[in-house]
């Protein structure tokens, strides 16, 4: 057995596909954000202000790097694949068995999502509140750098725009076991 693991753009599903599955295949879960939090001793959203994106994105790297793959669900925060080093992690882990889920979502479906928990996000909400039409428009920018990214690393693809979460998991389970 291997590693489930879940990336897509912030609001896609992530951290509730992630609970839903350690649940379901009664596997650990690992929340890569989570990590981080206990590792810098701040809210990511603290550490973006006061460090900066690329300061973020090497602590990310190197919690990455340490992450126990052997039969664990883990969550990805939104930006892992930006980095080719983090690219070239997670396309590894899937040549070694693991299934790396990108889980996709139109950019409307996104920005209601993130609209839900303002000032979560560091590169959606930055410097205040944005409108619905604003919150869209940055979120169609993000994803337009980084959806070939999320397409490079995937194994496995599924949409989340209409599915609810038991039945996002219950896709990922199956494939799961599939290739198993």
């Amino acid at each position: 057995m291997s590693a489930i693991f879940l990336l897509g753009f912030m609001g896609s599903g992530k951290s509730a596909v992630a609970r839903a599955l350690s649940r379901q295949l009664n596997l650990p879960l690992i929340d890569l954000d989570a990590r981080i939090e206990q590792e810098i001793g701040t809210s990511i959203g603290q550490f973006f202000s006061s460090q900066g994106e690329e300061e973020f994105r090497e602590v990310e790297t190197r919690v990455l790097e340490d992450v126990e793959a052997e039969n664990v669900v883990v969550s990805l925060g939104g930006g892992v694949p930006t980095r080719k080093k983090n690219r070239e992690m997670l396309q590894m882990a899937a040549r070694k068995g693991a299934l790396v889920v990108y889980l996709a979502a139109q950019s409307q479906t996104l920005a209601e999502r993130i609209r839900r928990q303002p000032g979560k996000r560091p590169l959606i909400d930055g410097g205040g509140t944005l409108d619905f039409e604003a919150t869209r428009r940055r979120v169609e920018e993000l994803m337009e750098a980084r959806e070939a990214f999320y397409r490079e690393c995937a194994s496995f693809e599924v949409q989340t725009d209409e599915n609810s979460i038991p039945q996002i998991a219950a896709l990922i389970a199956d494939e799961w076991m599939r290739i198993k």
